[in-house]
């Protein structure tokens, strides 16, 4: 579907391949229920723009995914699962590398118009529900933004090349897991520094002076 509207929650991107209209199942009685198949070759998780403390640009590749949708009085539920392939930068040895990142989807979505008259829908206040994504005038379903968070939420929080990445030299920089570049670890406990400086003649004389 190519006209589409925004919702709430988004990160002012749509990706098309995730973008499907509901509108004959919000016509169905409650309980009713449609399987989705997910499959986009590209999915913007992070541009970046937010600042320090955001992630760098980050991209999820040959995504595929299957969600379920059922009809719930009012609104759809949205379970399923997504994978796809990211690219980090190690945190030890700072190389990228393509990892496959999975995860779960479980999410709601509340037509903005009902789908028999065309009007607004109208929702007491226990009705509401800040959480939920909504479904556009269109009634279409934007699952853009549901995977991008449940991608993102699913990464690692300290990303490893590998469990023995061997990761940088503190002394020139050098990637140790590309061979040992010679320089060895300072052991050297600092906190002696000042007393290793001291000679003999900056000692107290005396017997008065010895505890």
């Amino acid at each position: 579907m190519k006209c589409f509207q925004g919702s709430s929650r988004t990160m002012d991107a749509t990706n098309n391949n995730l973008l499907f209209n509901v509108a004959q199942l919000l016509k169905e009685p409650v309980g009713a229920t449609r399987k989705l198949e997910l499959d986009t070759p590209q999915l913007v998780l992070s541009d970046g723009s937010n600042g320090p403390g955001e992630r760098e640009r980050l991209e999820a590749r040959d995504l595929k995914g299957n969600v379920k949708l059922t009809r719930l009085t009012r609104d759809l539920l949205v379970q399923g699962s997504v994978a796809g392939n990211v690219t980090l930068q190690c945190s030890r040895c700072l190389d990228e590398f393509t990892i496959p990142v999975e995860a779960a989807l479980e999410e709601k979505f509340q037509p903005i118009v009902d789908v028999f008259t065309g009007r607004p829908v109208q929702r007491e206040a226990y009705e509401e529900d800040d959480s939920a994504f909504s479904i556009n005038p269109n009634h279409e379903m934007d699952l853009t933004e549901p995977v991008r968070q449940a991608l993102l939420v699913a990464l690692p929080l300290q990303p490893l090349c590998r469990e023995d990445c061997a990761g940088l030299c503190p002394q020139c920089g050098a990637n140790l897991n590309e061979g040992d570049c010679g320089h060895r670890p300072d052991t050297t406990d600092d906190r002696w520094a000042a007393l290793r400086e001291l000679s003999i003649e900056d000692l107290p004389a005396g017997e008065d002076n010895v505890n």
